[in-house]
């Protein structure tokens, strides 16, 4: 099978896979990697190549000037810019590897794991639950206006993005694609070790401007854990 590696010197989706949990610490690698800018266009090919989406060709411009504007971070954001969004979209493209999911179910799981948190405003300068989560998804939908969403597509897309609101747990999940996006977008902090989420809180403390121990977020993050867990078993066994 042929190979479509993520960045240089970074293997292919599909090694990772195969080889886990022996990949494990070369994913770990490119998730904690924040040295320089990713190719998010070219992790964004190499993501639907490995979902077996070929010649969409017709999103290839959409793409490349969504990826433009994601490394942007006009909030010098430490925790929530474009290493968060490359995070996600791969592992949301490793827990989804090996499970059926429709051809147009396979490109918006890239392109919304992608743009989930597009022009975060780091700390929330308002506190209105959903708030961040809504603008994000404006941007999203004027970004993708070409792309021809349907209103029930856009009403899905909606409830994902909203979803990703930490704080509260959705009423229900049944949604195959909501779950594997909501997973990917916590497995980061918890699918390694602990120093690897101390790490993530580090930066997610420095972002929100807090007052408390990288500890201690982590801490509470984990309590948090307990009312909003994984969906998908293949989300539980990569931890």
């Amino acid at each position: 099978m042929r190979q479509y590696p993520l960045e240089k010197n970074m293997p292919s989706l599909n090694y990772i896979v195969n080889n886990w949990p022996r990949s494990k610490p070369i994913l770990k690698k490119f998730v904690l990697s924040r040295y320089s800018s990713p190719n998010l266009f070219m992790i964004c090919q190499s993501c639907l190549r490995e979902l077996k989406i070929f010649r969409e060709t017709k999103i290839n411009y959409i793409l490349r000037k969504v990826t433009k504007i994601c490394l942007i971070n006009k909030t010098y954001n430490t925790y929530h810019n474009c290493h968060h969004f490359k995070a996600v979209m791969v592992i949301s493209c490793i827990i989804a590897k090996n499970i059926k999911l429709s051809r147009r179910d396979k490109v918006l799981l890239v392109i919304i794991s992608l743009c989930h948190d597009l022009e975060h405003q780091g700390r929330r300068v308002i506190s209105k639950p959903y708030y961040q989560e809504e603008l994000s998804y404006d941007i999203f939908r004027r970004l993708f206006y070409k792309f021809f969403l349907k209103k029930d597509e856009l009403q899905r897309i909606l409830k994902i993005f909203r979803n990703t609101y930490f704080p509260k747990k959705p009423k229900k999940v049944g949604d195959k694609l909501e779950k594997i996006i909501l997973d990917a977008d916590i497995l980061s902090s918890l699918m390694f070790d602990v120093s690897t989420g101390l790490n993530f809180a580090g930066r997610l403390k420095h972002e929100l401007k807090m007052t408390s121990t990288s500890e201690e977020l982590f801490e509470s993050f984990l309590n948090s854990i307990n009312n909003k867990s994984l969906y998908m078993d293949r989300s539980k066994k990569l931890c």
